[in-house]
Protein backbone atom coordinates (compact mmCIF):
# COMPACT_ATOMS: atom_id res chain seq x y z
CA UNK A 1 0.00 0.00 0.00
CA UNK A 2 1.29 3.39 -1.32
CA UNK A 3 0.82 6.12 1.21
CA UNK A 4 1.68 9.58 1.26
CA UNK A 5 2.38 9.96 5.11
CA UNK A 6 4.70 7.34 5.91
CA UNK A 7 7.50 6.37 3.53
CA UNK A 8 8.31 2.93 4.89
CA UNK A 9 10.54 2.04 2.31
CA UNK A 10 12.76 5.41 2.88
CA UNK A 11 12.91 4.43 6.26
CA UNK A 12 14.56 1.05 6.14
CA UNK A 13 16.81 2.71 3.33
CA UNK A 14 17.60 5.06 5.93
CA UNK A 15 18.43 2.40 8.40
CA UNK A 16 20.23 0.70 6.65
CA UNK A 17 22.07 3.51 5.34
CA UNK A 18 22.67 4.15 9.15
CA UNK A 19 23.93 0.87 10.04
CA UNK A 20 26.62 1.27 6.87
CA UNK A 21 27.64 4.35 8.20
CA UNK A 22 28.43 3.07 11.68
CA UNK A 23 30.34 -0.16 10.34
CA UNK A 24 31.93 2.19 7.90
CA UNK A 25 33.12 4.83 10.88
CA UNK A 26 34.21 1.58 12.72
CA UNK A 27 36.29 0.17 9.65
CA UNK A 28 37.68 3.60 9.16
CA UNK A 29 38.80 3.73 12.58
CA UNK A 30 40.11 0.18 12.76
CA UNK A 31 42.14 1.26 9.57
CA UNK A 32 43.57 4.70 10.84
CA UNK A 33 44.83 3.30 14.29
CA UNK A 34 46.12 -0.08 13.01
CA UNK A 35 43.89 -1.51 15.99
CA UNK A 36 41.32 -3.87 16.08
CA UNK A 37 40.75 -3.35 20.40
CA UNK A 38 41.57 0.50 21.13
CA UNK A 39 39.83 1.26 24.14
CA UNK A 40 37.84 -1.02 26.60
CA UNK A 41 34.85 -0.72 24.65
CA UNK A 42 36.22 -2.60 21.52
CA UNK A 43 36.56 -5.52 24.01
CA UNK A 44 37.21 -4.70 27.61
CA UNK A 45 38.89 -8.36 28.22
CA UNK A 46 41.55 -8.24 25.64
CA UNK A 47 42.20 -4.26 26.22
CA UNK A 48 42.51 -5.16 29.90
CA UNK A 49 45.07 -8.29 29.23
CA UNK A 50 46.86 -5.84 26.80
CA UNK A 51 47.05 -2.69 29.03
CA UNK A 52 48.48 -4.86 31.86
CA UNK A 53 50.96 -6.57 29.37
CA UNK A 54 52.22 -3.21 28.00
CA UNK A 55 52.97 -1.78 31.47
CA UNK A 56 54.67 -5.25 32.05
CA UNK A 57 56.84 -4.82 28.95
CA UNK A 58 58.22 -1.39 29.96
CA UNK A 59 58.73 -3.14 33.41
CA UNK A 60 60.81 -5.87 31.39
CA UNK A 61 62.43 -2.85 29.17
CA UNK A 62 63.58 -1.03 32.72
CA UNK A 63 65.29 -4.62 33.62
CA UNK A 64 67.20 -4.72 30.61
CA UNK A 65 68.28 -1.32 30.83
CA UNK A 66 69.26 -2.33 34.70
CA UNK A 67 71.15 -5.76 33.07
CA UNK A 68 73.63 -3.06 31.17
CA UNK A 69 74.04 -1.26 33.92
CA UNK A 70 75.06 -4.46 36.34
CA UNK A 71 77.04 -6.05 32.65
CA UNK A 72 79.36 -2.90 33.07
CA UNK A 73 79.83 -3.39 36.63
CA UNK A 74 81.17 -6.83 35.84
CA UNK A 75 83.34 -5.86 33.21
CA UNK A 76 84.90 -3.20 35.09
CA UNK A 77 85.56 -5.71 38.03
CA UNK A 78 86.73 -8.53 35.92
CA UNK A 79 89.52 -6.58 34.09
CA UNK A 80 90.97 -5.20 37.19
CA UNK A 81 90.62 -8.59 38.94
CA UNK A 82 92.72 -9.97 35.64
CA UNK A 83 95.28 -7.17 35.71
CA UNK A 84 95.92 -8.37 39.32
CA UNK A 85 96.22 -11.61 38.12
CA UNK A 86 98.73 -10.77 36.50
CA UNK A 87 100.41 -8.88 38.62
CA UNK A 88 100.38 -11.58 41.40
CA UNK A 89 102.10 -13.91 38.69
CA UNK A 90 104.73 -11.03 38.15
CA UNK A 91 105.57 -10.32 42.22
CA UNK A 92 105.63 -14.40 42.69
CA UNK A 93 108.34 -14.49 39.98
CA UNK A 94 110.10 -12.05 42.11
CA UNK A 95 109.98 -14.02 44.97
CA UNK A 96 110.96 -16.87 43.15
CA UNK A 97 114.00 -15.15 42.13
CA UNK A 98 114.74 -13.88 45.60
CA UNK A 99 115.32 -17.43 46.48
CA UNK A 100 118.28 -17.14 45.04
CA UNK A 101 121.14 -16.45 48.04
CA UNK A 102 122.86 -14.42 45.60
CA UNK A 103 120.54 -12.06 44.63
CA UNK A 104 119.78 -8.45 46.22
CA UNK A 105 117.35 -8.53 48.27
CA UNK A 106 116.41 -5.27 48.53
CA UNK A 107 116.33 -4.88 44.91
CA UNK A 108 113.74 -7.05 44.84
CA UNK A 109 111.74 -6.15 47.44
CA UNK A 110 111.62 -2.64 46.32
CA UNK A 111 110.12 -4.18 43.26
CA UNK A 112 107.72 -6.22 44.94
CA UNK A 113 106.69 -3.26 46.90
CA UNK A 114 105.81 -1.50 43.59
CA UNK A 115 104.47 -4.36 42.44
CA UNK A 116 102.19 -4.21 45.79
CA UNK A 117 101.36 -0.67 45.28
CA UNK A 118 99.58 -1.39 41.91
CA UNK A 119 97.47 -3.60 43.08
CA UNK A 120 95.97 -1.09 45.74
CA UNK A 121 95.91 1.46 42.93
CA UNK A 122 94.25 -1.00 40.17
CA UNK A 123 91.44 -2.39 42.89
CA UNK A 124 90.93 1.51 43.53
CA UNK A 125 90.13 2.37 39.79
CA UNK A 126 87.53 -0.22 39.33
CA UNK A 127 84.52 1.81 39.91
CA UNK A 128 81.71 1.85 37.75
CA UNK A 129 79.40 4.57 38.35
CA UNK A 130 79.94 4.85 42.17
CA UNK A 131 79.99 0.73 42.62
CA UNK A 132 83.32 -0.81 43.38
CA UNK A 133 83.38 -4.87 44.34
CA UNK A 134 87.03 -4.97 44.51
CA UNK A 135 87.53 -2.36 47.10
CA UNK A 136 85.27 -2.55 49.61
CA UNK A 137 83.17 -1.61 52.69
CA UNK A 138 81.90 -4.31 54.59
CA UNK A 139 82.03 -4.73 58.40
CA UNK A 140 83.28 -8.25 59.48
CA UNK A 141 84.04 -9.65 56.01
CA UNK A 142 84.21 -13.32 57.10
CA UNK A 143 81.86 -13.11 59.80
CA UNK A 144 78.68 -11.15 57.57
CA UNK A 145 76.08 -12.92 56.31
CA UNK A 146 76.39 -13.50 52.11
CA UNK A 147 73.01 -11.25 51.98
CA UNK A 148 74.85 -8.37 53.70
CA UNK A 149 78.51 -8.57 51.58
CA UNK A 150 76.55 -8.81 48.48
CA UNK A 151 76.00 -6.77 45.31
CA UNK A 152 72.49 -7.01 44.13
CA UNK A 153 71.77 -7.08 40.74
CA UNK A 154 68.22 -6.40 38.61
CA UNK A 155 67.55 -9.66 36.50
CA UNK A 156 64.13 -9.92 36.04
CA UNK A 157 60.58 -9.17 36.06
CA UNK A 158 58.08 -11.78 37.26
CA UNK A 159 54.25 -11.56 37.17
CA UNK A 160 52.60 -14.87 39.32
CA UNK A 161 49.24 -16.56 38.71
CA UNK A 162 47.45 -14.45 41.06
CA UNK A 163 48.52 -11.22 39.54
CA UNK A 164 51.44 -9.94 41.94
CA UNK A 165 54.57 -8.60 40.26
CA UNK A 166 57.85 -9.17 41.64
CA UNK A 167 61.60 -8.16 40.80
CA UNK A 168 63.81 -10.89 40.70
CA UNK A 169 67.65 -10.42 41.52
CA UNK A 170 71.49 -11.86 41.31
CA UNK A 171 73.51 -11.57 44.26
CA UNK A 172 76.98 -11.87 44.08
CA UNK A 173 79.11 -12.48 47.28
CA UNK A 174 82.15 -9.69 47.01
CA UNK A 175 83.80 -12.32 49.39
CA UNK A 176 85.26 -13.39 45.89
CA UNK A 177 86.48 -10.16 44.67
CA UNK A 178 87.32 -8.05 47.70
CA UNK A 179 90.93 -7.40 47.29
CA UNK A 180 90.75 -4.11 50.38
CA UNK A 181 88.20 -4.12 52.84
CA UNK A 182 88.16 -1.13 54.71
CA UNK A 183 88.19 -3.27 58.01
CA UNK A 184 91.05 -5.70 56.51
CA UNK A 185 90.19 -9.15 55.59
CA UNK A 186 90.28 -8.91 51.62
CA UNK A 187 91.82 -11.20 49.64
CA UNK A 188 95.36 -9.35 49.84
CA UNK A 189 95.26 -8.28 52.93
CA UNK A 190 95.54 -11.74 54.92
CA UNK A 191 93.28 -14.23 56.19
CA UNK A 192 91.91 -13.72 59.52
CA UNK A 193 90.51 -17.16 60.60
CA UNK A 194 93.36 -19.25 61.00
CA UNK A 195 93.27 -20.41 64.71
CA UNK A 196 97.07 -20.62 65.07
CA UNK A 197 98.27 -22.53 67.58
CA UNK A 198 94.66 -23.36 68.56
CA UNK A 199 95.27 -22.25 72.20
CA UNK A 200 98.68 -23.95 72.18
CA UNK A 201 97.96 -27.73 71.05
CA UNK A 202 99.65 -26.82 67.50
CA UNK A 203 102.77 -25.47 68.22
CA UNK A 204 104.84 -23.09 66.00
CA UNK A 205 107.21 -24.79 63.63
CA UNK A 206 109.09 -21.29 62.75
CA UNK A 207 109.80 -19.50 66.32
CA UNK A 208 110.64 -16.32 64.25
CA UNK A 209 108.28 -15.94 61.62
CA UNK A 210 104.71 -17.31 63.00
CA UNK A 211 102.90 -14.01 61.32
CA UNK A 212 103.89 -15.17 58.23
CA UNK A 213 103.08 -18.57 57.22
CA UNK A 214 100.84 -21.40 57.83
CA UNK A 215 104.10 -22.36 60.08
CA UNK A 216 102.34 -25.42 62.33
CA UNK A 217 102.91 -28.46 63.80
CA UNK A 218 100.05 -30.66 62.72
CA UNK A 219 101.21 -33.16 65.47
CA UNK A 220 102.43 -32.14 69.23
CA UNK A 221 103.34 -35.45 71.17
CA UNK A 222 105.41 -36.15 73.90
CA UNK A 223 106.99 -39.22 74.07
CA UNK A 224 108.99 -40.24 77.14
CA UNK A 225 112.75 -41.52 77.34
CA UNK A 226 113.65 -44.88 78.68
CA UNK A 227 115.84 -44.66 82.30
CA UNK A 228 119.57 -44.29 81.01
CA UNK A 229 123.01 -43.64 82.70
CA UNK A 230 125.58 -41.28 80.27
CA UNK A 231 128.93 -42.67 80.89
CA UNK A 232 132.69 -42.24 79.41
CA UNK A 233 136.25 -43.83 79.97
CA UNK A 234 139.06 -42.16 81.00
CA UNK A 235 139.95 -39.27 78.01
CA UNK A 236 141.80 -36.30 77.46
CA UNK A 237 140.91 -33.58 75.28
CA UNK A 238 143.06 -33.09 72.24
CA UNK A 239 142.07 -29.85 70.24
CA UNK A 240 137.75 -30.39 69.91
CA UNK A 241 138.51 -34.29 69.84
CA UNK A 242 137.99 -36.78 73.12
CA UNK A 243 141.28 -39.51 73.02
CA UNK A 244 139.92 -42.05 75.33
CA UNK A 245 142.68 -43.31 77.35
CA UNK A 246 143.17 -47.03 77.66
CA UNK A 247 142.19 -48.97 79.82
CA UNK A 248 144.72 -52.12 80.72
CA UNK A 249 143.62 -55.30 82.76
CA UNK A 250 146.14 -57.02 84.44
CA UNK A 251 144.86 -60.49 86.03
CA UNK A 252 144.05 -59.35 89.27
CA UNK A 253 141.99 -56.37 88.00
CA UNK A 254 138.21 -56.85 88.31
CA UNK A 255 135.33 -54.48 88.91
CA UNK A 256 131.71 -55.89 90.41
CA UNK A 257 128.63 -53.94 91.08
CA UNK A 258 124.62 -54.67 91.25
CA UNK A 259 122.21 -53.51 88.66
CA UNK A 260 118.49 -52.87 89.37
CA UNK A 261 116.13 -52.61 86.41
CA UNK A 262 112.81 -51.07 86.16
CA UNK A 263 111.65 -50.16 89.49
CA UNK A 264 108.96 -47.50 90.22
CA UNK A 265 110.19 -43.57 90.94
CA UNK A 266 109.33 -42.56 94.26
CA UNK A 267 108.68 -38.56 92.18
CA UNK A 268 106.24 -39.53 90.21
CA UNK A 269 103.61 -39.59 92.86
CA UNK A 270 102.17 -42.83 92.58
CA UNK A 271 100.14 -44.35 94.98
CA UNK A 272 102.10 -47.15 96.94
CA UNK A 273 103.31 -49.79 97.33
CA UNK A 274 106.38 -49.11 95.20
CA UNK A 275 107.88 -51.98 92.95
CA UNK A 276 111.41 -52.26 93.66
CA UNK A 277 112.25 -53.40 90.44
CA UNK A 278 114.51 -56.07 89.28
CA UNK A 279 118.26 -56.52 90.92
CA UNK A 280 120.87 -58.49 89.35
CA UNK A 281 123.83 -58.71 92.01
CA UNK A 282 127.27 -59.67 91.54
CA UNK A 283 127.66 -58.45 87.90
CA UNK A 284 131.37 -58.95 86.94
CA UNK A 285 134.52 -57.80 84.71
CA UNK A 286 137.77 -59.66 84.69
CA UNK A 287 140.62 -60.01 82.86
CA UNK A 288 139.38 -62.83 81.18
CA UNK A 289 135.75 -61.17 79.78
CA UNK A 290 138.24 -58.16 79.01
CA UNK A 291 140.86 -60.20 76.91
CA UNK A 292 137.98 -62.42 75.63
CA UNK A 293 135.81 -59.40 73.62
CA UNK A 294 138.74 -56.36 73.32
CA UNK A 295 142.21 -57.81 74.27
CA UNK A 296 144.18 -57.23 77.23
CA UNK A 297 142.77 -52.93 77.55
CA UNK A 298 139.85 -51.78 76.99
CA UNK A 299 141.04 -48.90 74.16
CA UNK A 300 137.71 -46.76 73.67
CA UNK A 301 133.83 -46.33 74.43
CA UNK A 302 133.00 -49.07 71.80
CA UNK A 303 135.01 -51.79 73.21
CA UNK A 304 134.24 -50.84 76.65
CA UNK A 305 130.39 -51.13 75.31
CA UNK A 306 130.99 -54.64 73.88
CA UNK A 307 132.34 -55.39 77.28
CA UNK A 308 129.68 -54.36 79.08
CA UNK A 309 126.79 -56.27 76.81
CA UNK A 310 128.74 -59.41 77.16
CA UNK A 311 128.95 -58.83 81.25
CA UNK A 312 125.07 -58.36 81.12
CA UNK A 313 124.67 -61.80 78.92
CA UNK A 314 126.72 -63.74 81.14
CA UNK A 315 124.35 -62.75 84.04
CA UNK A 316 121.33 -63.45 81.25
CA UNK A 317 119.85 -59.78 81.71
CA UNK A 318 121.09 -58.85 78.53
CA UNK A 319 117.02 -58.46 76.87
CA UNK A 320 116.84 -55.73 80.24
CA UNK A 321 119.52 -53.66 79.82
CA UNK A 322 122.05 -52.66 76.83
CA UNK A 323 125.35 -50.48 76.50
CA UNK A 324 125.51 -48.49 73.43
CA UNK A 325 127.18 -45.18 72.09
CA UNK A 326 125.64 -42.42 71.20
CA UNK A 327 126.61 -40.68 67.85
CA UNK A 328 128.03 -37.25 67.12
CA UNK A 329 126.64 -35.48 63.90
CA UNK A 330 129.55 -32.94 62.52
CA UNK A 331 128.36 -30.21 60.85
CA UNK A 332 129.42 -31.07 56.85
CA UNK A 333 130.28 -34.81 57.40
CA UNK A 334 129.13 -38.07 58.38
CA UNK A 335 128.38 -39.27 61.72
CA UNK A 336 129.90 -41.18 63.72
CA UNK A 337 130.20 -42.61 67.12
CA UNK A 338 131.93 -41.01 70.32
CA UNK A 339 135.01 -42.40 71.14
CA UNK A 340 134.93 -41.84 74.85
CA UNK A 341 131.62 -41.86 75.81
CA UNK A 342 128.71 -44.15 76.16
CA UNK A 343 125.29 -45.16 77.83
CA UNK A 344 123.67 -48.22 79.70
CA UNK A 345 119.90 -48.04 79.52
CA UNK A 346 116.69 -50.16 79.92
CA UNK A 347 115.48 -51.99 77.40
CA UNK A 348 112.17 -52.06 79.78
CA UNK A 349 111.43 -55.74 78.48
CA UNK A 350 110.61 -56.49 82.53
CA UNK A 351 107.27 -56.58 82.55
CA UNK A 352 107.01 -54.41 84.83
CA UNK A 353 105.60 -50.50 84.79
CA UNK A 354 108.78 -48.15 85.69
CA UNK A 355 111.57 -47.78 83.85
CA UNK A 356 114.84 -47.21 85.90
CA UNK A 357 119.21 -48.18 85.49
CA UNK A 358 120.87 -48.21 89.07
CA UNK A 359 124.44 -49.47 89.89
CA UNK A 360 125.15 -50.25 93.28
CA UNK A 361 127.42 -51.44 95.23
CA UNK A 362 130.11 -50.57 92.61
CA UNK A 363 134.08 -52.15 92.98
CA UNK A 364 136.88 -51.20 90.87
CA UNK A 365 140.92 -52.09 91.35
CA UNK A 366 141.09 -50.01 88.07
CA UNK A 367 140.12 -46.61 86.34
CA UNK A 368 137.38 -47.10 84.12
CA UNK A 369 136.26 -43.68 84.01
CA UNK A 370 132.69 -42.42 85.28
CA UNK A 371 131.13 -45.74 86.02
CA UNK A 372 130.01 -46.19 89.52
CA UNK A 373 127.06 -46.33 91.85
CA UNK A 374 124.22 -44.33 89.58
CA UNK A 375 120.69 -44.30 89.45
CA UNK A 376 118.39 -42.83 86.68
CA UNK A 377 114.38 -43.15 85.75
CA UNK A 378 113.07 -42.52 82.91
CA UNK A 379 111.36 -39.32 81.12
CA UNK A 380 108.19 -39.59 81.68
CA UNK A 381 105.82 -39.07 78.47
CA UNK A 382 102.37 -38.29 80.07
CA UNK A 383 102.66 -35.05 80.63
CA UNK A 384 102.17 -32.10 78.17
CA UNK A 385 102.62 -28.21 78.50
CA UNK A 386 100.57 -26.05 76.25
CA UNK A 387 101.32 -22.18 75.81
CA UNK A 388 97.66 -20.50 75.53
CA UNK A 389 97.21 -17.98 73.10
CA UNK A 390 93.64 -16.41 72.30
CA UNK A 391 92.20 -17.19 69.38
CA UNK A 392 88.42 -17.02 67.37
CA UNK A 393 86.96 -19.84 65.79
CA UNK A 394 84.86 -17.86 62.76
CA UNK A 395 81.43 -19.19 61.09
CA UNK A 396 83.17 -21.42 58.62
CA UNK A 397 86.06 -23.05 60.34
CA UNK A 398 86.17 -26.78 61.49
CA UNK A 399 88.94 -27.87 63.55
CA UNK A 400 89.94 -31.61 63.91
CA UNK A 401 92.50 -33.26 66.20
CA UNK A 402 93.03 -36.72 68.08
CA UNK A 403 94.42 -37.25 71.61
CA UNK A 404 96.34 -39.69 72.81
CA UNK A 405 98.02 -41.11 76.09
CA UNK A 406 100.49 -44.23 76.01
CA UNK A 407 99.17 -46.14 73.64
CA UNK A 408 95.65 -46.51 74.17
CA UNK A 409 93.04 -45.97 71.84
CA UNK A 410 92.89 -42.31 70.55
CA UNK A 411 90.17 -40.40 70.59
CA UNK A 412 89.19 -38.02 67.61
CA UNK A 413 87.53 -34.36 67.93
CA UNK A 414 86.15 -31.45 66.45
CA UNK A 415 85.74 -27.73 67.03
CA UNK A 416 83.76 -25.37 65.40
CA UNK A 417 81.14 -22.05 66.36
CA UNK A 418 78.86 -23.75 67.64
CA UNK A 419 80.96 -25.99 69.89
CA UNK A 420 82.99 -22.85 71.46
CA UNK A 421 79.77 -21.31 72.27
CA UNK A 422 77.67 -24.27 73.89
CA UNK A 423 80.77 -25.43 76.05
CA UNK A 424 81.49 -21.50 76.95
CA UNK A 425 77.83 -20.16 77.16
CA UNK A 426 79.30 -17.64 74.35
CA UNK A 427 78.12 -16.42 70.87
CA UNK A 428 81.59 -14.93 69.27
CA UNK A 429 83.10 -18.29 68.77
CA UNK A 430 86.31 -16.59 70.76
CA UNK A 431 88.67 -18.54 73.48
CA UNK A 432 89.97 -15.76 75.12
CA UNK A 433 91.61 -17.23 78.19
CA UNK A 434 93.81 -20.26 79.54
CA UNK A 435 90.67 -21.17 81.51
CA UNK A 436 88.10 -21.11 78.60
CA UNK A 437 90.77 -23.61 77.10
CA UNK A 438 90.79 -25.68 79.96
CA UNK A 439 86.93 -25.78 80.16
CA UNK A 440 86.89 -26.81 76.54
CA UNK A 441 89.36 -29.51 76.79
CA UNK A 442 87.66 -30.78 79.83
CA UNK A 443 83.71 -31.10 77.53
CA UNK A 444 85.61 -32.77 74.66
CA UNK A 445 88.10 -35.20 76.37
CA UNK A 446 86.63 -38.54 77.54
CA UNK A 447 89.66 -40.26 78.87
CA UNK A 448 89.11 -41.36 82.00
CA UNK A 449 92.09 -39.95 84.59
CA UNK A 450 92.68 -37.25 82.49
CA UNK A 451 94.09 -33.99 84.17
CA UNK A 452 93.88 -30.72 82.78
CA UNK A 453 94.30 -27.66 84.71
CA UNK A 454 95.42 -24.12 83.66
CA UNK A 455 97.96 -21.84 85.65
CA UNK A 456 97.97 -18.19 84.35
CA UNK A 457 98.99 -18.58 80.59
CA UNK A 458 100.09 -21.91 80.64
CA UNK A 459 98.28 -24.91 80.59
CA UNK A 460 98.61 -28.67 81.89
CA UNK A 461 97.61 -31.70 80.26
CA UNK A 462 98.58 -35.54 82.26
CA UNK A 463 97.61 -38.50 83.16
CA UNK A 464 96.66 -38.84 86.83
CA UNK A 465 99.99 -41.11 88.35
CA UNK A 466 97.67 -42.54 90.96
CA UNK A 467 95.92 -44.28 87.48
CA UNK A 468 98.70 -44.30 85.44
CA UNK A 469 101.81 -46.15 86.56
CA UNK A 470 104.26 -46.20 83.82
CA UNK A 471 107.01 -44.46 82.84
CA UNK A 472 109.75 -44.09 80.12
CA UNK A 473 109.74 -45.12 77.05
CA UNK A 474 106.63 -46.81 77.63
CA UNK A 475 104.65 -43.53 78.42
CA UNK A 476 103.22 -41.04 75.90
CA UNK A 477 100.91 -38.47 74.97
CA UNK A 478 100.05 -35.79 72.23
CA UNK A 479 97.71 -34.12 70.29
CA UNK A 480 97.75 -35.55 66.63
CA UNK A 481 96.87 -35.24 63.05
CA UNK A 482 95.26 -31.91 63.63
CA UNK A 483 94.01 -29.96 61.04
CA UNK A 484 91.78 -26.59 59.91
CA UNK A 485 89.23 -26.76 56.96
CA UNK A 486 89.94 -23.72 55.61
CA UNK A 487 94.08 -23.55 55.94
CA UNK A 488 96.49 -22.85 53.98
CA UNK A 489 95.65 -19.45 54.56
CA UNK A 490 97.64 -16.45 54.05
CA UNK A 491 98.10 -14.97 57.10
CA UNK A 492 99.66 -11.59 55.61
CA UNK A 493 99.12 -9.33 53.04
CA UNK A 494 100.52 -8.12 49.67
CA UNK A 495 101.90 -5.10 51.92
CA UNK A 496 103.26 -7.20 54.15
CA UNK A 497 105.84 -8.72 52.13
CA UNK A 498 109.50 -7.83 53.33
CA UNK A 499 111.71 -10.29 52.03
CA UNK A 500 114.56 -7.54 52.99
CA UNK A 501 113.32 -7.63 56.89
CA UNK A 502 112.81 -11.43 56.74
CA UNK A 503 114.98 -13.09 53.87
CA UNK A 504 114.67 -16.85 55.53
CA UNK A 505 110.41 -15.96 54.99
CA UNK A 506 110.62 -15.66 51.23
CA UNK A 507 109.11 -19.69 50.69
CA UNK A 508 106.25 -18.45 53.31
CA UNK A 509 105.87 -14.82 51.39
CA UNK A 510 105.68 -17.27 48.03
CA UNK A 511 103.04 -19.45 49.42
CA UNK A 512 100.83 -16.97 50.37
CA UNK A 513 101.22 -15.32 47.31
CA UNK A 514 100.25 -18.64 45.34
CA UNK A 515 97.29 -18.87 47.65
CA UNK A 516 96.49 -15.02 46.72
CA UNK A 517 96.89 -15.76 43.49
CA UNK A 518 94.76 -18.92 43.55
CA UNK A 519 91.59 -16.63 45.22
CA UNK A 520 91.76 -14.14 42.71
CA UNK A 521 91.63 -16.26 39.92
CA UNK A 522 88.55 -17.90 41.70
CA UNK A 523 87.16 -14.56 41.77
CA UNK A 524 87.90 -13.71 38.65
CA UNK A 525 86.10 -16.96 37.41
CA UNK A 526 83.30 -16.16 39.59
CA UNK A 527 83.24 -12.31 37.50
CA UNK A 528 83.15 -14.46 34.16
CA UNK A 529 80.16 -16.92 34.98
CA UNK A 530 78.19 -13.98 36.51
CA UNK A 531 79.03 -12.16 32.86
CA UNK A 532 77.53 -14.87 31.23
CA UNK A 533 74.75 -15.44 32.95
CA UNK A 534 74.13 -11.20 32.90
CA UNK A 535 74.56 -11.82 29.44
CA UNK A 536 71.61 -14.84 28.96
CA UNK A 537 69.36 -13.11 31.12
CA UNK A 538 69.76 -10.16 29.18
CA UNK A 539 69.23 -12.01 25.98
CA UNK A 540 66.25 -13.35 27.07
CA UNK A 541 64.95 -10.13 28.19
CA UNK A 542 64.83 -8.99 24.86
CA UNK A 543 63.34 -11.96 23.54
CA UNK A 544 60.29 -11.30 26.27
CA UNK A 545 60.06 -7.99 25.29
CA UNK A 546 59.36 -9.30 21.55
CA UNK A 547 56.96 -12.33 22.93
CA UNK A 548 54.76 -9.71 24.92
CA UNK A 549 54.68 -7.07 21.71
CA UNK A 550 53.76 -9.96 19.25
CA UNK A 551 51.26 -11.14 22.39
CA UNK A 552 50.06 -7.89 22.84
CA UNK A 553 49.76 -7.45 18.67
CA UNK A 554 47.71 -10.79 18.52
CA UNK A 555 45.18 -9.83 21.01
CA UNK A 556 44.46 -5.80 19.75
CA UNK A 557 46.49 -5.21 16.28
CA UNK A 558 43.88 -4.99 13.62
CA UNK A 559 44.37 -7.57 10.44
CA UNK A 560 45.15 -4.59 7.90
CA UNK A 561 44.11 -6.83 4.80
CA UNK A 562 40.91 -7.95 5.99
CA UNK A 563 40.17 -4.42 6.96
CA UNK A 564 40.90 -2.77 3.91
CA UNK A 565 38.27 -5.42 1.93
CA UNK A 566 35.87 -4.92 4.48
CA UNK A 567 36.25 -1.05 4.52
CA UNK A 568 35.74 -1.05 0.28
CA UNK A 569 32.62 -3.55 0.65
CA UNK A 570 31.48 -0.96 3.16
CA UNK A 571 32.21 2.15 0.83
CA UNK A 572 30.04 0.39 -1.92
CA UNK A 573 27.65 -0.89 0.03
CA UNK A 574 27.33 2.56 1.20
CA UNK A 575 26.99 3.72 -2.51
CA UNK A 576 24.19 1.46 -3.17
CA UNK A 577 22.53 2.63 0.16
CA UNK A 578 22.47 6.25 -1.07
CA UNK A 579 21.14 5.05 -4.25
CA UNK A 580 18.22 3.51 -2.81
CA UNK A 581 17.47 5.82 -0.37
CA UNK A 582 16.95 8.54 -3.43
CA UNK A 583 15.12 6.23 -4.90
CA UNK A 584 12.53 5.11 -2.41
CA UNK A 585 12.59 9.23 -1.98
CA UNK A 586 10.89 10.02 -5.22
CA UNK A 587 8.80 7.68 -4.98
CA UNK A 588 5.71 10.20 -3.31
CA UNK A 589 6.26 12.34 -6.53
CA UNK A 590 4.58 9.38 -8.43
CA UNK A 591 1.53 9.76 -6.30
CA UNK A 592 1.20 13.53 -6.48
CA UNK A 593 0.92 13.06 -10.57
CA UNK A 594 -2.42 10.80 -9.77
CA UNK A 595 -3.54 14.33 -8.57
CA UNK A 596 -2.33 16.36 -11.34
Amino acid sequence: MSSITTNVASIAALQTLRLLNSSLQTTEGVVSSGMRVETASDNAAYWSIATTMRSDRAAVSAVRNALDIGASVVDMSYEAMDHVKDVLSEMRAKLVTANDASVDKSKIQEEISQLAQSTVSIAAAASFNGVNWLTTNIHDLYEAIPSDRSAKLTSSFVRGADGTVSVGATMFDLINTSLFNSEGDGILQGDPRSPGTIGGIRPYENWLTPDIGNDYQPNYPIAGMPATLLQYIPYTVVGDDDVPTPIVFSNTDTITFDITIDGDDPSQGLAGPLNPGITTTGITIDYALVNSVAGASIDNATEMVAVLNAAFQAKGIDTLVSASRPMIHPSGAPPYPDPAHYEIMTLENSGLDGSQVQISNFSSTINVGSLGDANSYGILGSLIPLTFEPFKVFKDVVIDFTFGVSGEPTETHAIDRNTVNAILGTTDGWVNTADDMVTILKALITRPNTIIEANGSSILVRSDPLDDRLNGGKTDIGFTNMSVNVEPIPEMGVLDIDIEKYPGAVNSYLNSVDIMLARVTSGTAALGALKKRIDLQASHTETMIDAISSGVGRLVDADMEEESTRLGALQTQQQLALQSLSIVNSAPQALLSLFG
